[in-house]
């Protein structure tokens, strides 16, 4: 395609923008809704899955060893259960570090207790190990359970304090927001799609007589179908900044309000931002495109080339 035909179909498309500037709006204000709905689902499932990974983090199973235990055999039983499969951290608590805990855990109120318990001789508390897994553990809880059981075959463990259906509940609930989430952000794609295509087939019944006329004197259906394919793609480009703009501040304000009522730490935009302008821009663009192929190749292979004026 020579330089002077690309510009005239650019402009063309163009053209078609503002000489149908009102469904060009309309398009643009329901892709724009559309992507906002999509914007939401991600953004929330990645704050769900920030708030599952803290708890999974928190989510630790503690390791208890036989009360003859000594300082050399609890090195040796950490060190094996940091070789598993799938374990994340390893950390070997002493009974000075569990007397620590307990001090730590009566509060203020009972301050006065403090220099007996600092005084007293942690011999009776047991040698233990804190251990952490892989995010892999918690989609496969098999895989934790093997663990588990692996740990418990290891000479001098007593026994194994694990949250099983914490786990399970964590697991659930990841489940649940991807599925959820994935089939949320399809429905809205397929709903953009419908709605560009619709609006290129109203421009498209507005140029009738330009289309057949181009068609009897030879145009080619790609020479056609170009400039709507342009009108498509700027229908997408513009409502992604459009989307991008009002997702931060309505972000923002949500998270700020969010914060006032509980803490909690949310996905700060500013790290995902550019993640969400391109997926935007790659759904607008997708969408004006398919959209428009849909419409015009319909639209073409109904009239043919035949002149239909009427």
């Amino acid at each position: 395609m020579k330089f002077r035909s690309f510009k005239y179909l650019v402009v063309e498309g163009l053209k078609n923008i503002w000489v149908n500037r009102l469904m060009s709006v309309a398009s643009i204000v329901v892709l724009v809704a559309c992507m906002l709905l999509i914007g939401a689902a991600f953004l929330f499932t990645l704050n769900v899955e920030e708030a599952m990974g803290t708890l999974q983090d928190n989510n630790v199973v503690l390791v208890y060893m036989e009360d003859n235990t000594t300082q050399v055999e609890a090195e040796t039983v950490e060190r094996e259960i940091a070789q598993l499969d799938n374990v994340k951290t390893t950390l070997l608590k002493t009974p000075e570090d569990g007397m620590n805990e307990i001090i730590d855990s009566m509060g203020d109120s009972y301050e006065e207790l403090f220099t007996v318990l600092e005084d007293e001789d942690a011999s009776f508390l047991p040698y233990g190990v804190q251990v952490s897994f892989d995010d892999a553990v918690f989609q496969d809880l098999r895989q934790y359970s093997r663990i588990i059981d692996e740990i418990e075959q290891i000479d001098k463990v007593d026994h194994i304090n694990e949250s099983y259906e914490l786990t399970q509940r964590i697991s659930g609930i990841q489940r649940v927001v991807n599925v959820a989430g994935f089939w949320v952000i399809a429905l809205l794609l397929v709903t953009a799609l419908v709605i560009i295509a619709n609006t290129i087939r109203i421009t498209m019944n507005s140029r009738k007589l330009e289309i057949s006329i181009m068609k009897a004197v030879g145009a080619t259906n790609n020479f056609v179908r170009f400039p709507f394919v342009v009108e498509g793609m700027v229908f997408g480009l513009i409502s992604a900044a459009l989307s991008t703009g009002i997702l931060y501040f309505a972000y923002r304000m949500t998270i700020n309000q969010v914060q006032k009522i509980m803490s909690f730490d949310a996905i700060g935009f500013s790290q995902v931002w550019w993640q969400i302008l391109v997926g935007f821009c790659v759904i607008g663009v997708l969408a004006g495109c398919l959209g428009s192929l849909i419409s015009i190749g319909k639209y073409l292979r109904r009239e043919g080339s035949a002149l239909n004026v009427f």
